[in-house]
């Protein structure tokens, strides 16, 4: 089940909208962004959050020996209680120790973290397309989504202070219809 993630330059227009193509290629806090097409205030809902192994992909990216351990932190941005994206954010040990307070972060955007710190940049940005059959991302399946719906995520690496932070934000139906019915 892996997700072939390209660099966002080489996403092509024809496969996916302008509306999606900017909110997915914005470099700001994506909240801000989503609550320009939502309805309603967007909340966070924290899934998970504990010591896990990364997947074997996402090992390779942060350069961390499989079977490594991680702090993994799932989460589901949400509008009017409908999902719009699922996060899951990969950070590994030696970044912990650059920054402990995100160890603690809990129900607080991660973004609120990652734009404030004037040590933390973000690096390349990269986009999938995927079908809700082949997500290896489990809190999706407990979702009311049906089996072929087509799916986006981006990929996003951040440095703080010059350690990595991988990011990878799943945009589901419900976000997908309202960026793309939004003129």
């Amino acid at each position: 089940m892996t997700i072939k993630w390209k660099d966002a330059g080489f996403i092509g227009h024809a496969s996916i909208t302008a509306n999606l193509r900017a909110c997915m290629l914005d470099t700001a806090s994506l909240i801000k962004h989503l609550e320009y097409y939502s309805p309603e205030k967007i909340s966070l809902t924290l899934e998970a959050q504990s010591w896990g192994k990364p997947y074997p992909d996402e090992s390779k990216i942060l350069h961390l020996r499989n079977g490594s351990y991680a702090l993994l932190r799932e989460t589901f941005l949400t509008c009017v209680d409908d999902p719009w994206v699922y996060a899951r954010t990969i950070i590994p040990p030696q970044t912990l120790l650059a920054s402990r307070r995100l160890a603690h972060w809990g129900n607080e955007p991660l973004g609120n973290y990652l734009f404030s710190d004037k040590l933390t940049y973000r690096g390349k940005i990269e986009i999938a397309e995927l079908k809700t059959s082949n997500t290896p991302y489990s809190p999706i399946y407990n979702l009311a989504i049906e089996e072929d719906s087509t799916l986006w995520g981006r990929r996003s690496f951040f440095y703080i202070r010059n350690k990595p932070l991988l990011l990878t934000e799943i945009f589901l139906p419900e976000a997908i219809k309202c960026i793309n019915s939004s003129k």
